[in-house]
């Protein structure tokens, strides 16, 4: 019988943390402000080391907001270890795959080392220093061997960099490169989560649920691409895809009921960028319950820590820019 994950210590720090993130009623006061007047009040929150009167413009602001989110994600690695330590390593690779996309773009289109770097959050596989030397690279096919030769993301992903590269150059197709990386990467955090096992479970969900969200977005915004490049599948198949692409959601929404609200919305006003953020709401809330609600001992928490801290840094970016749906968001910041 294979030995259930241990939990417990992590998880017992993690919610030692949860009084560090942003309360529903600072949301309140937040919301609403003029950006000056938000900034002001975040230098007298959590967010107050990242925050100063001499760094007030709006790019400086909103790379605080990343350097506090970079901290809170960085302070999961080394807090669980054996299996639940492979399980939760899935929740911060989810941003070592974004790492290596931005990478791979900044050596195709041979930008700047320095902002190659600044599109890294590194705090996974990835660090620093990796990121620096992959930075370095004059072009995308040397970034492809960095990467192979660091086995980053991990060892399956890289050994499949060079075929997709190679389909890359012959076709210019970056969806399809792009797509190809993120299979590879998610086909190895499946397979690892499935070895873990039920423990596990929370983090294989919040997995598919994020390939369904992107997979279904991808179908809407190209009516007329017949296969559509997919992620792994979820819950949701490829006919119900098509069915929400043809107006008719109801296959997407018996599969994921959640989603429901946010699907008869879009069929209403046809509006993409208000159903992702719906979308994203919905996989944060169901995420961020798992706080209260979710097994103590397992993986509920790390997801719920993790989720809630992604959606307090992109809620918190949205609001320095006059932009958060407050009314949306507030019930997912973690009192």
């Amino acid at each position: 019988m294979t030995p259930r994950p241990d939990f417990i210590a992590g998880n017992t720090r993690l919610r030692a943390r949860l009084p560090g993130l942003l309360a529903p009623f600072e949301y309140d006061q937040l919301a609403g402000l003029s950006r000056e007047q938000a900034a002001e009040r975040l230098a007298a929150s959590t967010y107050r080391p990242y925050l100063s009167r001499d760094e007030a413009g709006d790019l400086r602001l909103l790379d605080a907001v990343g350097r506090r989110l970079r901290d809170l994600l960085g302070g999961v690695r080394g807090l669980y270890g054996g299996m639940a330590d492979t399980a939760v390593g899935v929740l911060l690779a989810r941003h070592d795959l974004q790492d290596v996309l931005a990478l791979l773009r900044g050596g195709r289109a041979r930008r700047p080392a320095v902002e190659r770097v600044a599109a890294v959050m590194a705090v996974g596989a990835i660090d620093r220093r990796a990121a620096a030397d992959i930075a370095a690279a004059p072009d995308g096919a040397t970034t492809v061997l960095r990467l192979v030769a660091q086995r980053l993301p991990d060892a399956l992903t890289a050994r499949a960099l060079p075929g997709a590269w190679e389909r890359y150059e012959l076709n210019g197709d970056p969806d399809e490169f792009e797509t190809t990386v993120a299979a590879a990467a998610i086909d190895g955090w499946t397979d690892r989560l499935e070895w873990v096992g039920r423990a596990a479970r929370p983090i294989l969900d919040l997995v598919l649920a994020e390939c369904d969200r992107a997979n279904l977005l991808a179908v809407l915004r190209d009516p007329v691409l017949e296969t559509p490049r997919l992620l792994p599948v979820g819950l949701v198949p490829e006919s119900a895809l098509l069915a929400a692409r043809r107006g008719d959601p109801q296959p997407v929404v018996t599969a994921r009921p959640t989603w429901r609200q946010a699907l008869e919305r879009h069929v209403r006003d046809g509006d993409l960028a208000r159903l992702e953020w719906d979308l994203d709401v919905a996989v944060w809330r169901q995420g961020v319950r798992g706080l209260r609600r979710g097994d103590p001992l397992g993986a509920d928490v790390p997801v719920g820590y993790v989720l809630a801290a992604e959606c307090e840094a992109r809620t918190v970016r949205l609001l320095l820019v006059g932009a958060a749906p407050a009314h949306d968001v507030r019930d997912l910041l973690v009192p």
